[in-house]
């Protein structure tokens, strides 16, 4: 117990100290606005990872996701306080420690993000897969040697990349960079090779990252056809990269795990539903102005009645049509509590309708057994 108790209160203690970095970190850099979104993500990495290490000990993705969250958080506040005591009259307190954990835990953070995707979600490798994590495992002892190696450096060349990169020893930690990024591959094929042998609840766990990291992969493609200077974009980038690890969160300690079929189906559903609706608008603008002055706000006016009279009829067609084909058994379970429910209307016989319920359940839960207890007027009836 005592244990358990001091193992629970280093890893909060870790946790708080991060946190307390990633935001020094952002003081520090004096990017409050631009920068808010990426403290965001590195904090919710830092605190998933702590959560599941203190709740589920046993499964490796929370300590891999801690360490990742750390990692990029230690990355990117030591490399912040060495430059800021570079530049400062005298140095600041543990600059030089700081600077040098700085200039090699990057590496650790791409390794880390490797290893929780090879990892996800039972903390183990699946089949051949594993001889995968030999490339993460590799890259962390490389980058090991290289941060021993990289001790003793002046401080300017930990923290300059255009210096640090013609020094001796810096190439074992690049090695570190490389193959964690290159393991990200390779890893992600590990998912799909385990999401097509995977039983139902763990199809719906790899379901959660499934859809956490295809929102990403959008948000980076918004972000790439943007503007650089579009803050707002790069906002929504950070929160598609928290997104990732809440993800992780929901799926390992398996909480409203099914939920995820409903989100899916609703994103998609929503998706349809606005790009129909603003060709709707668009046409009607223009098939307006041939009719209205230019300048006329009537055809504005039109269109918007047109898209908002057309949105809830749309909704609900677009909604079943993706449930028929993203969503096929939870459709048709609805289709049978619904024709169900219509006989309810005009079948009053008990038997009848213990025998249409039992035949409900059977369909849609499919269970071994079912009971049925009714008042004693009609006595006790089992299927």
């Amino acid at each position: 117990m005592r244990d358990t108790l001091v193992f629970k209160g280093v890893i909060a203690i870790w946790a708080v100290l991060m946190v307390v970095f990633a935001v020094s970190w952002l003081i520090f850099s004096g990017e409050l606005d631009s920068m808010v979104g990426v403290l965001f993500a590195s904090v919710c990495s830092v605190i998933v990872g702590a959560i599941l290490t203190v709740k589920v000990p046993s499964n490796s993705v929370g300590p891999l996701t801690l360490l990742a969250g750390s990692a990029w958080v230690l990355y990117l506040f030591g490399r912040e306080y060495a430059s800021l005591s570079l530049e400062s009259a005298e140095p600041l307190p543990l600059a030089y420690f700081l600077g040098w954990l700085g200039s090699w835990t990057g590496a650790l953070f791409l390794i880390g993000v490797s290893l929780v995707i090879l990892c996800f979600p039972t903390g183990r490798p699946v089949g051949w897969w594993r001889v995968i994590g030999l490339g993460p495992v590799i890259g962390a002892v490389s980058t090991a040697i290289g941060a021993v190696l990289l001790w003793g450096l002046p401080l300017e060349t930990l923290v300059d990349d255009e210096l640090v990169s013609v020094t001796r020893w810096y190439p074992l930690v690049d090695a570190g960079f490389v193959v964690g990024f290159v393991s990200v591959i390779p890893a992600t094929f590990s998912v799909v090779a385990r999401f097509r042998k995977a039983g139902s609840v763990e199809r719906q766990q790899i379901k959660w990252l499934l859809a956490a990291t295809s929102l990403l992969a959008v948000a980076y493609v918004a972000a790439a056809m943007s503007d650089d200077s579009n803050e707002a974009v790069w906002w929504v980038v950070s929160l598609a990269v928290a997104a990732v690890p809440i993800a992780i969160l929901f799926a390992v300690l398996r909480y409203r795990l099914y939920d995820i079929d409903r989100i899916l189906s609703r994103t998609v559903s929503y998706v349809i539903v606005i790009g129909l609706l603003a060709g709707v608008y668009l046409l009607g603008l223009t098939a307006m102005a041939n009719f209205l002055p230019s300048d006329s706000s009537l055809s504005v006016a039109a269109s918007t009645l047109a898209v908002a009279a057309l949105f809830n009829p749309l909704r609900r067609r677009v909604q079943a049509w993706v449930e028929r084909r993203f969503n096929r058994s939870r459709y048709d379970a609805q289709q049978v509590v619904e024709r169900f429910s219509g006989s309810l209307r005009q079948d009053l016989d008990p038997n009848t309708v213990v025998t249409g319920w039992v035949g409900v359940v059977s369909e849609t839960m499919q269970p071994t057994s079912a009971a049925v207890w009714i008042r004693n007027d009609f006595g006790t009836m089992e299927r």
